[in-house]
């Protein structure tokens, strides 16, 4: 027993220092790095070589490189996008393209939201999101929760780090993992989907918009799962959220003939005045405004679709360590073509070396914790792992759960991404303890990944730390405790279905 608790320590001390400490997710993720080193070194139960910890250590911050790597593109492409006043565009193309503040919101919050969390991941939709809504005239506290009821993409967030990085700790394949995230997720982009339509027209708007609703969602999530099965798991979250912006936008052109009715009644269900967009007007073509996701996008698949070029990527400039196990092909690499975009990026809009050097500074601020935090909770679970802590807690949990485990499995994943507010940063916490827990009680370690994946991710939304940057950017920081209750509780719908799809598919798959 004292072993059990022991091996949790450092698992613990995270938690309080974030729950209760209110610490930041980098410094607690510190903490528990500490806090392991020091059982591993001085307590019997865990006495471990300081060599075997120095290697452990070593494992987590190559893997960590590997989200860096893509992370600090990401968001760097985000910042650029937006001093070049692309963002913009893009939202006032949306916002314009139709007067029904359901629509709308479908194409915001359902297509677009999902679009630039994928590129740029870490819960960036929220900022661009909750200010184009308040503009739009939707409530700021109704607009925030919103934006952070969009991250429904987040498996897929940063191309798709988070679970690239839970595939590797927990030895899966990352186009099964994500595939089958991608099915668990089929009924939860439906779920926000229907959030989203009621916050933004109660009753009446769901009832007037259902099927649309079902339309819009289901095209994002099969999307989703077939980028994951036949394409790239990178690109998966990409797809979804194009596909249901086409999709939406259909749905206006071939209804337009109803514009007045439908102009009438969006206004019954919205009490605040439409505003244009500031800065609203169509600029530069809408080929050239959604260039730098159309440029990723044909990089990314011509880099794995066409067998040729994804060996001579693979093959060039590959770093490599085989006594850790780590490869990085750096031209193969999500982070490489993040960076060419970039770069592509800057050219096109003729950006100047000021909005350069403000978009890498900004960009340094934003990424440098996430990537703090990251190295951390992996080095952690790389030393717990190296120590036998996983291993101790994988039995306690198989004795104490025993098959109940598989449903028990999305709630240890949801609090991980509530907590640490990142679906790589719950992953590398918790998805290594869970397959070896899953293995021990005979149970699909694929099935209990997939739960770990999917929970955390979509728990994110609800982290106290994307509540509190939703209501600082709407403006609404009074009211952050009301939000987070609201969210939370969504979220707690949100495992509810994982945990009903993961029951699913064991049966269907026996």
């Amino acid at each position: 027993m004292a072993a059990v608790f022991l091996a949790c320590f450092p698992i613990l001390l995270i938690l309080l220092l974030l729950f209760v400490g209110r610490l930041s997710a980098w410094k607690a993720g510190l903490a528990g790095v500490f806090a392991a080193a020091g059982l591993a070194l001085f307590v019997p139960y865990f006495e471990t070589p300081i060599g075997k910890l120095y290697t452990a250590a070593v494992k987590g911050a190559l893997t960590t490189s590997l989200v860096a790597y893509v992370i600090f593109f990401g968001i760097l492409l985000f910042h650029l996008m937006n001093v070049s006043g692309v963002m913009q565009s893009i939202a006032s193309y949306i916002a314009h393209s139709t007067k029904d503040p359901i629509r709308q919101v479908l194409l915001l919050a359902v297509g677009f939201s999902p679009l630039v969390e994928s590129s740029s991941g870490f819960g960036i939709a929220v900022i661009v999101l909750a200010p184009i809504l308040i503009s739009l005239g939707f409530d700021r506290f109704r607009a925030v929760l919103i934006a952070l009821v969009s991250l429904s993409a987040v498996p897929w967030g940063s191309l798709a780090m988070g679970t690239i990085i839970g595939a590797s700790l927990g030895n899966i394949p990352a186009d099964k993992l994500g595939t089958g995230s991608a099915l668990l997720s089929l009924p939860t982009f439906f779920y926000f989907a229907l959030l989203i339509v009621y916050l933004a027209g109660g009753w009446s708007g769901v009832k007037r918009r259902f099927w649309e609703t079902l339309l819009v969602s289901g095209v994002c999530g099969l999307s989703v799962w077939g980028a994951n099965r036949y394409v790239s798991v990178e690109l998966a979250g990409v797809f979804g959220s194009m596909a249901a912006i086409g999709a939406e936008l259909l749905c206006i052109r071939f209804t337009a003939e109803r514009a007045g009715y439908e102009k009438r009644a969006a206004e019954a269900e919205l009490s605040a005045a439409k505003e244009t967009l500031p800065g609203g007007e169509r600029g530069s073509g809408i080929a050239k405004t959604f260039s730098p996701y159309l440029i990723l996008i044909t990089l990314l698949l011509l880099s794995r679709l066409i067998a040729p070029v994804e060996a001579f990527l693979q093959s060039r400039l590959v770093l490599s360590l085989p006594a850790y196990g780590f490869s990085l092909p750096l031209l193969y690499s999500p982070g490489f073509f993040l960076g060419v975009t970039c770069l592509l990026t800057c050219f096109l809009f003729s950006l100047g070396k000021g909005k350069v050097i403000k978009s890498l500074r900004s960009t340094f601020v934003q990424a440098t914790p996430v990537i703090g935090s990251t190295l951390f909770y992996v080095v952690l679970s790389e030393m717990m792992a190296a120590a036998s802590m996983t291993d101790t807690l994988a039995h306690a949990a198989a004795a104490l759960f025993g098959g109940a485990f598989l449903f028990v499995s999305p709630l240890i994943g949801g609090l991980g991404g509530f907590l640490t507010g990142s679906n790589t940063g719950s992953n590398a916490m918790f998805i290594k303890l869970q397959t070896q827990t899953a293995i021990q009680l005979g149970i699909s370690p694929e099935l209990v990944a997939y739960g770990q994946n999917t929970a955390s991710s979509h728990s994110m939304m609800a982290s106290p730390s994307r509540v509190l940057l939703g209501v600082t950017v709407g403006d609404v920081k009074e009211r952050e405790h009301e939000m987070l209750k609201k969210i939370t509780l969504i979220t707690l719908g949100t495992i509810c279905l994982v945990v009903l799809g993961l029951g699913a598919i064991a049966l269907f798959s026996e």
